[in-house]
């Protein structure tokens, strides 16, 4: 309870910080401030906490890769890091929130400021620390992913999604709990509203970290990645929600709580960012879905190369391989389908080929039977121009003429067959030559006909006039 009730007041800083302007949220003089860089933050902190700088030297920009490795999006850096020694300094920059206890961090994106209260953070672990820190990098990732459209409820369910498992988790999940069994249980509806947020955060808190557990189980952290950007084009949550998903809100609530139940049982310590499950990936390669699955697993790959899942990192590369294996294979069937249409036959054969071994590789028969008639049709269109070009040879020859116009015409119905209409057509022309031919031949061979009847009577006629004499 203690801790809700520090997020409580954190997500009131951070309400201060989004929406006051600048001016309302004041920091002291430069001059009373020390600065240490890294390779992605400006740390800045008060003459005498430079041991605390360190620390937070130490593992700062391990944190900021890490995030941008799950988002797929690098903040612009530096990212300022600022350190308060004491909490009455930082009522002194931010005189809105004196008076409220249990303020421990929160984030300016407008200024891409993380600011961090020390001694708040004193009872935590070392966990919880660095989750201070990647929590309000989350808030400054998603306002930017989002062009800051995401609402109030979501935004605190990314943010806590992202946080690596520490003790707090057991509490947030107990009083979730409480509330499924009570009916307390927010509307997504008041995800919008930002006092029905932060006024109950023992259940808001929770519930909308369950609410993004469920989107990311139910397709995937890159679809989540997804939501956030169409949230920064769309006119609200609903319809990010339905353009992402393929559902309406009302639908997925429905399912959301139809799935509460395991979550509570066991299933919120299910992270595919801490314990990456690869199974919506494998059934997107099992659909023929190659495409989807290498841009999910390029990102994951990614996140996973930051963590210690090195057994995952392995198996995800695996996957990343088959589905550019299917991809090539895609863009061969693609191909000859091509070549087919330009009437490229043989191209088309050995591209078909070519598609036919790549999909046996990976084990994919969805596209056998169209790789097949692809073949098929290019054998019957290789075979018909084997035809075609015998016919034109023995289209040299008078003799042959009668053979040439047999196979110019079965070269032709193939070409039909094949909807070829412009070889169709050369073999038409080319029997209608020989047709041409063969008249022309056959009036030759009957005038010569006709002449030597007409020189054998003339001969005769010759020879019987001189046996008169």
């Amino acid at each position: 309870m203690r801790r809700m009730r520090q997020l409580s007041i954190l997500a009131i800083a951070l309400l201060l910080s989004l929406f006051l302007p600048p001016g309302m949220a004041l920091a002291q003089s430069a001059d009373e401030w020390r600065e240490q860089r890294t390779d992605h933050f400006a740390i800045l902190y008060a003459p005498g906490s430079e041991p605390i700088a360190q620390q937070y030297g130490g593992f700062v920009d391990e944190l900021y890769d890490e995030v941008a490795a799950v988002f797929g999006h690098r903040v612009a850096t530096p990212v300022t890091l600022r350190l308060y020694p004491t909490l009455e300094r930082y009522y002194q920059a931010n005189p809105l929130a004196r008076g409220l206890s249990g303020i421990v961090a929160h984030a300016d994106f407008r200024r891409n400021e993380v600011v961090v209260i020390v001694p708040q953070t004193r009872n935590q672990t070392a966990d919880e620390v660095e989750n201070n820190v990647r929590h309000e990098l989350a808030h400054i990732v998603a306002a930017e992913l989002s062009a800051n459209r995401l609402n109030v409820g979501f935004h605190e369910g990314v943010a806590q999604y992202v946080e690596r498992p520490a003790p707090e988790l057991e509490t947030k999940v107990l009083l979730l709990r409480q509330a499924f069994e009570q009916g307390t249980l927010l509307s997504w509806s008041d995800f919008d509203e930002r006092d029905a947020i932060y006024s109950a955060p023992d259940i808001a808190y929770p519930q909308t970290l369950s609410v993004v557990a469920f989107l990311v189980e139910r397709s995937s952290f890159a679809t989540l990645r997804e939501f956030l950007e169409i949230s920064g084009r769309s006119s609200g949550f609903r319809s990010a929600l339905e353009q992402t998903y393929g559902a309406s809100p009302t639908t997925l609530e429905n399912e959301w709580r139809a799935w509460l139940p395991g979550y509570l049982d066991g299933g919120y310590r299910r992270n595919a960012l801490s314990a990456y499950d690869l199974g919506h990936v494998e059934q997107l390669l099992t659909d023929g879905q190659y495409q989807a699955a290498r841009q999910e697993l390029e990102t994951a790959i990614e996140w996973l190369r930051t963590t210690s899942q090195l057994d995952v990192l392995q198996q995800a590369e695996s996957l990343l391989r088959h589905s550019e294996a299917g991809l090539r294979a895609d863009e061969l069937a693609a191909e000859a389908r091509a070549a087919l249409e330009a009437a490229e036959y043989e191209r088309a054969g050995a591209l078909a080929r070519e598609a036919q071994a790549e999909y046996a590789d990976i084990g994919d028969t969805r596209q056998d039977a169209a790789l097949d008639a692809y073949s098929e049709r290019a054998a019957r269109g290789s075979s018909a121009a084997q035809t075609l070009a015998l016919a034109h040879a023995q289209a040299g020859d008078w003799r042959t003429y009668p053979q040439a116009r047999v196979a110019a015409d079965r070269a032709a119905a193939e070409y039909v067959a094949l909807g070829d209409r412009a070889r169709a057509a050369e073999a038409l022309a080319l029997r209608g030559t020989l047709d041409q031919r063969q008249t022309l031949f056959g009036a030759v061979l009957l005038a010569v006909g006709a002449f030597g009847a007409l020189l054998s009577l003339f001969r005769r006629a010759t020879a019987r006039e001189a046996e008169a004499w």
